[in-house]
């Protein structure tokens, strides 16, 4: 249920923010680092105190140990539609959770982005199609009310974009064709938002799905991978701050986190912040000229981000992978970026002398080299087809080996949580039935496929991991194990 959208004090909450952008706003701005992949994932109707150190959200703990907490963030109101929109539109917008409409001509995170040419989907979980525009699902696990990107016009039917607005399956399909988008609103369904369930069960949809954005190259060391964790307001009836100070009049105080390599490792915030904040925070990082709404005027969260390891953006061309001087086991996953203050008609990608391909300013595209030495070059042209400038790589591409290799934890690692996340994956000449996690001898658990990434609780002390897989006549193909400890 979502509460009612009556704000008795809404002016003294927006004033509030303002103020603070007073003191915080412009001279900030370039502290926040350049992305062009920017991530949202939105959960519903709970206050700090019932997120922050609750035992039944392990998962959500652990990311705010490891990376930002907003500690005095606080909901511009309540009521799930207006309040969502803060985050994209920088104003309240639409104060009826049952519209249909898609005529709202204000301005908004899509419009921007599409004016800078990036590109976004809105990912919404159990929406029954790409484009569909009902209140509900016929299971009622998905309410249009929580997907507010598609209330605008520039997402009308008939422009195309409502194509965007897409099952969260979609996702899996988008990195598979190497398709993913520079904006991605996330949404889990009504029971796993804590909307109608409970914050165990959002909990644990963060834990299954978080892990593999994070495993993604943006949010390697020195990628650009921002993702935000939000909550559309604090608990219903019961918190309507506005800050510390001020009780009543706004949408209650939320547990926000920020997620991304260049953001401080176990930072808290203590700075007053609101949703139009996050927003400001989005249009710094992917360098739009125009924020919607009352974020223009906004500061952003510049002092989540560590400046030191973040150069501002310059022209030309950058390769984020694969590093120069590394060695590649298998695929080459190339990821780099064209920015130039004119207009890049493409790019082009060169390996040891051979065109691989041709493309727009992001490149993310898998390669099947051949071992041996690799000089990659990228790059980009203008309008008349003349390079304006390029970028070289020189690493080695290693033969592909069979056996079982575990990415986390690492040998003789001394880790300070109790959750452990083990990643291994398998590569063989055979198919692979099973993947089986041991840990001092005890199974933890088996799982289908060449891959694992799973979390487990364990007690303190000396651990042994061991990963094994299996053929399809369950014979054990390779085992590897890890030795670490947990505090």
């Amino acid at each position: 249920m979502d509460g009612p959208p009556t704000m008795p004090f809404k002016a003294l909450c927006f004033a509030l923010s303002i103020l603070f952008a007073g003191f915080t706003g412009y001279a900030t701005a370039q502290s926040v680092p350049r992305s062009s992949h920017v991530w949202m994932i939105t959960e519903e109707n709970h206050s700090y105190e019932d997120v922050i150190g609750n035992p039944d959200m392990p998962y959500y703990n652990q990311l705010a140990r490891q990376y930002g907490l907003a500690t005095q963030f606080y909901a511009n109101q309540h009521s799930s539609l207006p309040a969502l929109m803060w985050l994209v539109a920088g104003a309240a917008v639409e104060p009826n959770n049952d519209t249909t409409s898609c005529q709202h001509s204000h301005d908004n995170i899509v419009r921007e982005l599409l004016n800078s040419g990036y590109t976004w989907r809105s990912y919404q979980e159990n929406l029954p199609y790409a484009g569909f525009q009902g209140l509900y699902s016929s299971d009622y696990l998905y309410y249009r009310r929580h997907n507010p990107l598609i209330d605008f016009t520039d997402v009308c039917p008939g422009t195309g974009q409502e194509k965007n607005s897409v099952p969260y399956s979609q996702m899996t399909a988008d990195w598979a064709d190497n398709t993913d988008v520079n904006y991605a609103y996330i949404t889990p369904d009504t029971d796993e938002d804590a909307h109608n369930g409970t914050l165990a069960g959002a909990d644990q949809w963060l834990q299954a799905n978080v892990p593999a954005i994070l495993a993604r190259p943006e949010f390697q060391p020195g990628g650009d991978g921002i993702l935000f964790i939000v909550w559309d307001e604090g608990t219903l009836y019961t918190d309507d701050r506005c800050s510390a100070t001020v009780p009543i009049g706004c949408g209650g105080r939320t547990a926000t986190l920020v997620i991304g390599p260049a953001v401080k490792s176990g930072y808290k915030s203590t700075t007053l912040y609101h949703n139009e904040n996050v927003l400001k925070t989005v249009c710094v990082a992917m360098g739009l000229s125009t924020c919607p709404g009352a974020a223009q005027d906004a500061a952003p969260m510049a002092d989540f981000f560590s400046t030191s390891s973040t150069p501002a953006a310059t022209e030309g061309v950058l390769i984020s992978s694969p590093g120069n001087g590394a060695t590649v086991t298998g695929q080459v996953h190339l990821i780099a970026s064209a920015s130039e203050s004119q207009t890049v008609s493409q790019t082009q990608v060169w390996d040891n002398g051979s065109k691989l391909g041709v493309y727009g300013p992001q490149i993310d595209q898998i390669y099947n080299l051949a071992p041996g030495t690799h000089t990659t070059t990228v790059t980009d042209l203008d309008s008349n087809y003349n390079v304006i400038h390029k970028a070289s790589v020189t690493y080695t591409v290693a033969a592909l080996t069979n056996g079982v290799q575990i990415i986390a934890p690492t040998p003789g690692e001394n880790l300070g949580i109790a959750t452990v996340n083990v990643v291994a994956h398998a590569t063989e000449s055979v198919p692979v039935s099973q993947m089986q996690v041991w840990d001092n001898g005890t199974k933890l658990g088996h799982y289908a496929g060449t891959d694992v990434n799973q979390y487990y609780s364990l007690a303190p002390g000396s651990h042994a991991v061991t990963v094994l897989d299996l053929d399809n006549n369950w014979n054990v193909l390779h085992k590897t194990t890890v030795f670490y400890s947990v505090q």
